[in-house]
């Protein structure tokens, strides 16, 4: 290892990496020592801090080993497999050993994650894996410190108060702060110690940090202060926190004392606005750090005034908002008369071809990292203000799911399948006393089912508790990881900018967040991701296939078109792979969601007119053809053995694989036309394809006139999803949404923008014969048109507004100007920080129109990122209101004053104290009220003597029978698979006793005369049914009846 001189560097003695783990526990014990979290310096207390350091010896072993010499020559796929083997044998002897399976499975983590690490040469990533092991088990250990101190009780005036939600809020706080201190501690420990204890990394992100020769390396300074002061807003929270009184940590907000506690974000922006300054300070731009610095720190100690924390009568008056006006001017004058100034300003920039370390560390990674921080923040804004409501039901304080009845069945399903390990098919106490299939595919509930049994033994609980966590936490898992294929799909097509943009689009998306939340235990989410996944293969695919010819010549015989399928797949083989890993992502969309196969329809609508546009340019459609049936091929071999299920048979139903099956038939038939017969006139191959289209077509209208076959109305009505019936006319999300609901889902500019750029695509797909723009802009103008239609696919279209939205955000943003903006700044002079302020003024004022489009960019950011976080909050509780006023609160009170008869804003008085909304209310799930909770739990106790199915049914409308069945713990005689409408609606509109007791009659006569059936193939009534009529009717009236 060299300096940037080329002088060799001494490399540190390989053992002393084994210091670093003793290093983080006497950190977190330093911490402990500080914030009083309940460390004791026993054998129960240290014996986990004992197992990690052990873990992260034996982690490093392998290259200290080989280091000195005792195991050269070792060939690293057997020596990875050996790590792995003996850190599973470890982590077992180590959850025996403690009792705890997490214990074993952090010593696992930190033992083999961190051979990983330092195998890969990636050192000090293995040290913040260390103190961030050391962290958590440290913030387990505050968490329940707190928990054994601290009630969640408060007595006041003699009564006394339930407040286990602020009491759970508090334990999350102190988790997540000590967690976060002693990683970002381990952060800047693996900086100060690089190359000290262990090599300095040669590849990744930490080997943009200069070398240095001495023991402090002072060209981090900017890293170092910026990590020491993140870790420091935690501890400082943290502090503060620790001395208050029940009355703020539990949240009696009612009193007029309470200003309750910093908590766990102003912290955490801090640190981030810190790293924003440190990176500037690289590059010379001291004045911009200064100012963002100080103006951050301004809003925190203001946000803390508006929030009770700290008073002063001066800031009560009238003119207080002018003192806070003069504040941030005065600061402004200081930092611009630093930076202007000849001895202490005058700070040169670096020049653009001698950038900063950090700088090049930015342009390599700014995208991963942006994108990387999407999926955090998508994470945890469907996270966390779900969390606590979720395990707080009103009046039961128990577990609770939102989202309406749908996630009930899912939870139905996933006990059973908890119970027998098997799938749910045939469900006897749905639709009673008739019972029914349980129409619903398998993949989303099982995968739920599977990480609860894997996450049972880790937290030691029930896996019926272990079913809870799962339920609630992976719809929001599943929703966050959609930023991926978002960003892969933006990415491949329009850019790395548009990536990220469409990464962030969807963090934010009101219909995407609303249905990807904590709690929403429904597929959409789960469906919705792999839907993308399936899209961003697929395009994939296309655009490695191309359009070439691979054979000079075709015939339409069946060899002729396996030989062409055949060579495609030799000479396109990274297109074929991406085209079967995008049918095996629609397979699993298939096993989750039978609604599945408008993806597939999307895509042939595309192929159908692309094939079209090849004929005309006497172009080759079979690569497109065999892509196009490798994916299908690929959807059928994986979702026939669920959807051919004897009782379910789906594989001719409408609602099962029958679209899928005309797709491929249309898809085949084409194909073989256009590849068998390439070489013929384009006009006679057209005419044929179109003759054969019209046939076939009518062919299916006369058999749907003769009720022979519903093909016909299977393929216009789109398997019946876009019909109307009575039934539909109950269900809101069957409906079409109002246009203000339609444009607010998905934000204005963004769906106006959305539809633009997708018109604009189809025409280059045409135009310019780029075949993967002709997808997208198919693909948004359908799922527009499906939303438009109906508000079940406003979610669906999600993915699709976001895609090509990105595009039209940074076509903007090229057409702003920006970048010949920035060189003509560069050419007027930027060298001292007067000379950069004085000429982006001007530079600024020459491109007139990148104000305008900045501004629009602003306003959808401004808009989306509000949505977003209304779609986050449940429509239920007190967090709604409390971020609208911190909105409220973001804009300075100088642009409301009103003390001439004019204000900037609008100076209306805004009450803290209600429930007022000003820029909040229009999304969100809710969770039951406390009535419905208490009538299920109710219900629940009753008839507890008795086995489930022997019970009396629920006789309710249809839409509350999933949550009859689970939480009330009664079969249900109607459902949200619509079944057993028609009884219990004229059960509910009796007109009096004597007709709903025949209602029930009848409703039993209807399953005996169905059980016969199944049973003897006669449609009559069984022996004992026929006996206990004659008990209350007389001859005749039996008669009757059973002619009735």
């Amino acid at each position: 290892m060299s300096n940037e001189n080329g002088d060799e560097k001494a490399v540190p003695k390989a053992m002393l990496g084994w210091l670093i783990a003793p290093l983080a526990v006497l950190v977190a014990l330093t911490v402990n020592y500080g914030l009083g979290f309940g460390l004791d310096l026993n054998m129960e207390t240290m014996t986990p801090y004992a197992a990690l350091a052990l873990a992260a010896a034996l982690g490093m072993a392998p290259r200290v080993l080989r280091e000195q010499g005792i195991i050269d020559n070792v060939n690293n796929q057997v020596q990875s497999l050996l790590v792995l083997v003996i850190s599973l044998a470890a982590s077992e002897g180590i959850a025996m050993f403690s009792g705890s399976n997490l214990i074993g499975l952090l010593f696992f983590i930190t033992m083999f994650g961190g051979y990983i690490l330092d195998n890969h040469g990636r050192f000090e990533w293995n040290t913040v894996l260390i103190f961030n092991m050391v962290g958590f088990m440290s913030a387990l250990a505050a968490a329940g410190y707190f928990i054994a101190n601290q009630s969640f009780e408060f007595s006041i005036e003699g009564q006394t108060y339930d407040r286990t939600s602020a009491w759970q809020e508090a334990i999350g706080f102190i988790f997540f702060n000590v967690w976060t201190v002693i990683t970002v501690l381990g952060m800047l420990a693996a900086v100060l110690l690089r190359g000290l204890v262990g090599p300095e990394s040669e590849k990744g992100w930490f080997s943009y940090i200069p070398s240095s020769d001495g023991l402090w390396n002072r060209a981090t300074l900017p890293l170092q202060i910026a990590l020491a002061v993140w870790a420091m807003s935690h501890v400082a929270v943290l502090a503060y926190f620790n001395s208050l009184g029940d009355l703020d940590i539990l949240a009696i907000w009612s009193e007029e004392a309470y200003h309750g506690y910093i908590g766990f974000w102003p912290a955490a922006l801090t640190g981030v606005v810190a790293l924003i300054c440190a990176w500037m300070a690289a590059e010379r731009w001291f004045t911009r750090a200064l100012f963002i610095g100080s103006m951050w720190g301004l809003y925190i100690i203001s946000s803390l005034y508006e929030t009770g924390h700290w008073s002063s009568e001066t800031f009560e008056e009238s003119w207080a908002v002018w003192y806070w006006f003069g504040i941030s001017f005065l600061l402004s004058v200081i930092i611009y008369w630093f930076a202007t100034h000849e001895r202490y300003g005058g700070w040169v920039n670096r020049e653009s071809h001698e950038p900063s370390q950090a700088r090049v560390f930015w342009s390599n990674h700014w995208a991963g990292l942006m994108t990387g921080l999407a999926f955090l923040v998508a994470l945890v804004i469907r996270v966390q203000w779900y969390l606590v409501p979720s395990m707080n039901s009103y009046g039961l304080n128990d577990f609770d799911l939102t989202g309406g009845s749908d996630p009930w069945y899912m939870k139905r399903v996933v006990d059973y399948i908890i119970a027998e390990h098997a799938h749910l098919i045939f469900d006897a106490d749905r639709n009673y006393p008739v019972g029914g299939i349980n129409p619903r595919p398998p993949l989303f509930t099982w995968s739920l089912a599977l990480v609860a049994m894997f996450i049972a033994p880790i937290m030691g609980v029930a896996t019926t508790e272990a079913v809870w966590w799962s339920m609630l936490a992976m719809p929001a898992v599943f929703g966050a990881l959609t930023v991926f294929p978002m960003a892969g799909i933006a990415k491949d097509n329009f850019g790395k900018g548009a990536g990220v943009i469409a990464a962030w689009l969807i963090v934010f998306m009101p219909t995407h967040v609303q249905k990807s939340t904590w709690g929403m235990a429904d597929h959409d989410a789960f469906v919705l991701l792999f839907l993308t996944a399936a899209f961003m293969f697929y395009l994939r695919a296309v655009k490695a296939g191309g359009d070439d010819r691979l054979m000079r010549k075709t015939n339409a015989s069946p060899s002729g078109i396996l030989t062409a399928i055949g060579i495609v797949m030799k000479e396109r083989r990274l297109a074929s792979a991406n085209a079967i890993a995008a049918g095996v992502c629609f397979a699993i969309v298939a096993l989750g969601w039978k609604g599945f196969v408008y993806g597939p329809a999307i895509i042939f609508l595309a192929y159908f007119v692309q094939v079209a546009m090849n004929m005309f340019r006497r172009k080759d459609s079979t690569i497109l053809t065999t892509l196009n049936l490798l994916m299908i091929g690929t959807i059928f071999l994986m979702v026939l053995p669920f959807y051919g299920h004897p009782q379910l048979d789906l594989i001719l139903n409408s609602t099962g694989l029958q679209p899928l099956l005309f797709i491929f038939g249309f898809t085949l038939a084409i194909g073989w036309i256009t590849t068998g017969f390439r070489d013929k006139p384009w006009l006679l191959v057209l005419g044929s394809l179109v003759t054969g289209g019209i046939l076939f077509f009518v062919l299916l209208y006369v058999l749907q006139q003769l009720d022979i076959s519903n093909a016909w109305e299977v393929l216009t009505t789109g398997s019946g999803y876009f019909t109307k019936n009575k039934i539909f006319g109950t269900i809101a999300e069957a409906s079409a949404p109002s246009r203000g609901q339609l444009f607010a889902s998905f934000g204005p500019i963004v769906f106006v923008l959305a539809i633009v750029m997708g018109i604009l695509a189809i025409w280059d797909g045409i135009m310019k014969k780029q075949q993967t723009k002709l997808i997208l802009g198919m693909w948004v103008l359908v799922a527009a048109y499906m939303a438009w239609s109906a508000g079940r696919f406003l979610f669906n279209a999600a993915p699709a507004m976001a895609v090509m939205s990105s595009w039209g955000i940074v076509t903007l943003w090229r057409a702003s100007g920006a970048s010949k903006m920035a060189r003509e700044w560069r050419r007027m002079g930027i060298r001292t920080p007067g000379d950069r302020i004085s000429n982006a003024r001007k530079a600024v004022w020459k491109t007139p129109q990148f104000s305008a489009i900045f501004l629009v960019l602003i306003m959808i950011a401004s808009q989306h990122a509000t949505y977003g976080i209304d779609a986050a909050m449940p429509s239920t509780g007190q967090t709604e209101s409390e971020m609208d006023a911190t909105i409220y609160n973001i804009m300075p009170e100088i642009l409301r004053w009103n003390e001439l008869g004019f204000s900037l804003l609008n100076d209306e008085a805004y009450d803290e104290e209600g429930n007022s909304r000003w820029f909040l209310g229009s999304f969100g799930s809710g969770f039951n009220d406390q009535g419905w909770n208490l009538a299920y739990d109710w219900l629940a106790h009753q008839d507890t003597d008795q086995s489930y199915s022997d019970r009396p049914a629920f006789v309710s409308w249809w839409d509350y029978g999933f949550q009859a069945l689970e939480s009330g713990d009664h079969p249900s005689v109607s459902d949200n698979f619509q079944s057993g409408i028609p009884a219990t609606g004229n059960m509910l509109l009796a007109r009096n006793q004597d007709d709903l007791v025949a209602m029930f009659v009848w409703r039993l006569s209807e399953a005996d005369l169905k059980i016969s059936e199944m049973n003897d193939g006669e449609r009559i009534h069984s022996n004992s049914f026929e006996q206990t009529l004659e008990k209350h009717l007389s001859s005749v009236q039996v008669v009757e009846f059973n002619e009735l």
